[in-house]
């Protein structure tokens, strides 16, 4: 699907925690409704950002991988 991306994130070449907290900051400052895009080439963000939007209340709309990159989707509650 094609979403109207509000902020993005370039979490590549992080590790493990920062893809979630750089993550969380920004969904920090977004309005409801928005849309977050999370890239990330660290595995653990298979796991970490689908929990984290969960644990948080956020809906994760998408999640895709290419190339090693791991793009996630995410809708601010």
């Amino acid at each position: 699907m094609n979403y109207q991306i509000d902020v993005t994130i370039d979490a590549k070449g992080q590790k493990c925690p920062m893809p979630v907290l750089l993550a969380s900051r920004a969904a920090r400052k977004l309005e409801s409704g928005q849309i977050l895009l999370v890239e990330a080439t660290d595995g653990g963000s298979r796991t970490d950002i689908p929990s984290w939007a969960k644990d948080t209340g956020n809906e994760l709309l998408e999640r895709t991988s290419e190339d090693g990159v791991y793009r996630y989707i995410i809708r601010k509650k």
